[in-house]
């Protein structure tokens, strides 16, 4: 199934919860890639850009630009986001609820697991709440806090709450990125070379927003080539 339909738009993505690793080299493109996707989800979007104090910003991205609204961005220290095992640790110690089945002990847990932002932010979300997809740029600075049980486990939750998770990481990532049920990697971060840029997909979920593997020109996807068209036309 193709990407795009025939007036040239993506079909929904991210109509059902998945998690999709977005890796290549750093640069704005790689940034405007995720927001194309994200920005086309039904259910929305929420943008957390990991950085610490003193970080730059890329001037040539959407965060600089203005694309992504104030009331969708949240300007995270990765510190702050990293799991939380002493409240999953005291849970399983104190059997908490009491006589729990291991499953639901085990579900407990992995939220408890989850850093405090995320937990309150779950917690607002009522039952009828749209799915939205939860972006998490400069991805980089956060994994390393995570062993890949704590991925698997902060998927888990979010995936039951109706979230799909788009981390993007630019560089070079370990073997663990497959842990995601989409992995995605940009040949090249140039703003001035994207139209040469091409997107393989290297792992297809089910559910994923590209569900075949493969290589991708960005041109081949007519709502991406739009999007940078107009927006890295008149980077310096």
């Amino acid at each position: 199934m193709h990407p795009e339909t025939e007036g040239g738009g993506f079909e929904p993505p991210f109509k059902h919860p998945t998690s999709v690793f977005l890796y290549g080299p750093p640069g704005a493109p790689l940034d405007w890639v995720a927001w194309a996707f994200a920005s086309a989800a039904p259910g929305g979007y929420r943008w957390t850009d990991l950085r610490s104090r003193g970080d730059a910003e890329d001037p040539a991205g959407p965060l600089a630009r203005g694309a992504v609204p104030a009331a969708r961005l949240s300007l995270v220290d990765p510190r702050d986001l990293a799991p939380d095992h002493a409240a999953a640790n005291a849970a399983i110690t104190a059997g908490v609820p009491s006589g729990a089945p291991h499953p639901q002990l085990e579900q407990l847990s992995d939220f408890l697991r989850l850093p405090e932002p995320t937990r309150v932010f779950l917690a607002s979300r009522s039952s009828q709440s749209a799915s939205l997809v939860l972006v998490l740029s400069n991805g980089h600075r956060l994994l390393p806090q995570y062993t890949e049980e704590s991925v698997r486990s902060a998927l888990r939750v979010l995936g039951k709450h109706g979230i799909s998770v788009l981390s993007i990481f630019p560089g070079v990532p370990s073997e663990s990125r497959f842990i995601f049920d989409n992995v995605w990697r940009l040949s090249r971060s140039d703003p001035h070379g994207w139209q040469r840029t091409h997107l393989t997909v290297e792992k297809a979920g089910p559910l994923g927003p590209l569900p075949t593997e493969g290589e991708l020109g960005l041109q081949d996807l007519p709502s991406v080539t739009r999007i940078l068209n107009h927006v890295l036309e008149h980077v310096p």
